[in-house]
């Protein structure tokens, strides 16, 4: 039998993890209980395998493996070590809610790749298009303040204010679990020029012209009242500013546009834009326009 030996923090319920392919990417604390030093669990080892309490729904959109690993008699986790400090240790990849219970912490070696032939982690089709299509939109955010709205957890966020160190960073989300996390993500980075807000794309709680750089990424698709939300992006970004969106095509749900018709949304906005059809993506480039 397994004993208690530690306690999750972050900002996710079992709701907010229905997005598990998103989630890796986060940082989690578990505090250790007493009986525990945090000093055992050193860069020795970059990874670890957590054991938790399990996620209480199953997740059969992920396929047959998440379940397995996190939804039946236990959790099983394969996490990045990020740092260990007093009786806390941080954890990126940690599938468990907030307040869950751990049980072993143990060095993860990967030895060959036979032990694990037959495991299969499906990589969610939007997350496969964000790794291959990022990289390149990343190259394109720049300036000296920049806004991400809908940044979620924080993940392309803090490639942004990575690559842009002496820039003020500024993301918000709709919500409070997601802009919690991403910036206790931030922390665990020791990421500085990041702000994070909770608001909505409708009513942003910023100034008229305060970003010389806004981007979204696939998060557009999501608005009931996409000219609403572009707007009110129109409106916090400067005379010279730049707004770059990329939304995705082919998806299950909300609208699928095809770059032209993202142009004429725009347009109808007051932004002058071009778009850049890509394989499971488009990309628009945008300016403010004539006022």
């Amino acid at each position: 039998m397994f004993e208690e030996i530690g306690t999750v923090r972050n900002f996710a319920d079992a709701e907010d993890l229905r997005y598990l392919a998103l989630f890796k990417d986060s940082v989690s604390e578990v505090q250790l209980s007493q009986s525990e030093d945090s000093s055992a669990y050193s860069s020795e080892y970059s990874h670890y395998i957590v054991v938790h309490t399990p996620l209480d729904a199953e997740r059969q959109e992920h396929g047959e493996e998440w379940a397995r690993r996190f939804c039946g008699g236990l959790g099983v986790s394969i996490v990045e070590l990020i740092k260990a400090a007093g009786s806390a240790i941080y954890l990126r990849g940690l599938m468990a809610t907030n307040g869950s219970k751990v049980y072993a912490i143990l060095p993860y070696t990967h030895l060959d790749a036979v032990a694990s032939k037959d495991a299969s982690f499906p990589e969610a089709r939007t997350v496969s298009t964000r790794n291959r299509i990022w990289p390149g939109v990343l190259s394109e955010i720049n300036g000296r303040k920049i806004l991400d709205v809908g940044c979620g957890f924080g993940r392309l966020i803090l490639d942004v204010a990575r690559k842009n160190p002496d820039s003020e960073v500024f993301g918000i989300d709709i919500y409070d679990a997601q802009t919690g996390q991403a910036r206790m993500n931030a922390e665990a980075f020791e990421i500085q020029n990041v702000e994070f807000r909770t608001a909505s794309a409708y009513d942003l709680p910023f100034e008229d012209g305060s970003f010389e750089m806004i981007y979204s990424f696939f998060m557009l698709h999501h608005l009931d009242e996409i000219p609403k939300g572009l707007s009110e992006i129109r409106r916090v970004l400067q005379k010279e500013g730049r707004y770059l969106a990329t939304e995705p095509t082919g998806h299950h749900h909300g609208p699928n546009y095809s770059g032209a018709d993202w142009v004429r949304i725009f347009e109808e906005a007051g932004f002058s834009a071009e778009a850049e059809e890509t394989e499971g993506a488009v990309i628009i480039r945008a300016r403010k326009g004539d006022e």
